[in-house]
């Protein structure tokens, strides 16, 4: 016999076109503005570089190049997701529907403000792609910087800021840049990401792509719902922003990879035998040490390059004097720098930091 007919059900909805359309269109439009923060995140993350991104901050996506206050630099990116083709003509002019054009309105977040000379990028972000006088000699790229558009275009740009105050090195900073995100499936696009980035940077790994994407689209989405002002940097980059930081920590939450088991048999009897410790406070540090160990293996952070080599120099240089683990610890600490021990929130993370560099990343 062949397969049973099953009858189709009516949706009753969906008897009549819907009168309005534009909440979800705007709803995809929000939602590729997020996607995309992700994917340059991700990046951003492969480069090993810091970072703060923020949503909805002066611009679409913002991004800080430090968390140090002091040092920072911004990067601002209008993103706009649209089938449109955009020339200089409907960049610079302004549509019945608006009070101000794409670039004055670009122009305007970025001129003038007290933040202005720690802008060190403009871009313009459209699926869309351009049409500009370039186009036209058969050049196609994905990022066209302000330098190479033609003295015509330059000057229409020129004309439709000037009646804004502080428009100086605007135009040099301006780029104009084609995402490779597709507008449609970008959701599937950013997970195929992950898989891809947490293999090339850890390949054989066992790790969530799924629970990672989840966890940071939740949070961007979170923090840019948060319309809140804060003169506070530290403030800020909390409520407002995700960084190198906190991508990396997500990341290492959703892998799993067990250190050898030889070292991870060494470790136990150096906690018995030379720490004397009761299987409750070995289980402590047993816990930093995994920690430790996965940090080492997913992080990019340049921090934990920093701290590794802190304590393996250390140990090479006070393992001669000292016959067993827990005073060669001791010596070790008096010697590591403040950077280092503030990497550890507990003693017990410290040991297990040291007791892994001992085991796996030095020869004695």
């Amino acid at each position: 016999m062949g397969e049973k007919y099953i009858k189709r059900k009516t949706n009753p909805l969906g008897l009549e076109p819907k009168r309005e359309k534009s909440g979800s269109d705007t709803f995809r439009k929000y939602n590729f503005q997020y996607h995309w923060a992700f994917c340059r995140m991700l990046d951003e993350h492969e480069n090993g570089n810091e970072f703060a991104l923020f949503i909805e901050e002066h611009e679409d996506v913002t991004i800080a190049n430090s968390i140090d206050v002091d040092k920072t630099t911004f990067e601002f990116n209008q993103v706009k997701e649209t089938s449109k083709k955009h020339t200089i003509h409907s960049l610079t002019k302004i549509s019945k529907s608006e009070s101000q054009s794409l670039i004055e309105k670009l122009a305007k977040s970025c001129c003038g403000k007290l933040y202005s000379d720690k802008i060190a990028r403009v871009n313009f972000v459209s699926t869309g792609g351009y049409s500009f006088d370039l186009h036209k000699n058969g050049y196609s790229f994905e990022v066209i910087s302000s330098g190479q558009l033609s003295c015509e275009e330059e000057k229409k740009i020129a004309d439709c800021i000037a009646h804004i105050k502080g428009t100086s090195g605007f135009y040099d900073k301006l780029a104009f840049v084609i995402p490779e995100l597709p507008e449609k499936g970008f959701d599937h696009v950013v997970e195929g990401k992950i898989s891809s980035l947490i293999n090339k940077l850890v390949p054989g790994i066992k790790y969530n792509s799924n629970s990672i994407y989840d966890c940071i689209i939740r949070d961007l989405s979170r923090k840019g719902e948060n319309s809140f002002d804060y003169e506070d940097w530290d403030e800020a980059i909390r409520k407002k922003a995700i960084t190198h930081r906190q991508l990396s920590d997500v990341i290492e939450q959703h892998i799993s990879r067990k250190p050898d088991e030889n070292i991870v048999t060494e470790l136990m009897l150096i906690l018995k035998d030379e720490y004397s410790l009761n299987s409750l406070s070995r289980r402590k540090i047993v816990r930093g040490f995994n920690r430790y160990y996965t940090k080492k293996i997913a992080s990019r952070e340049s921090l934990v390059n920093e701290v590794s080599v802190d304590i393996v120099d250390s140990i090479e240089k006070m393992a001669h004097k000292h016959s067993n683990a827990k005073d060669l610890e001791v010596a070790v600490v008096n010697v590591l720098n403040e950077r280092t021990l503030s990497f550890f929130s507990t003693p017990d993370d410290r040991t297990g930091a040291f007791l892994y560099e001992l085991l796996a990343g030095v020869e004695i």
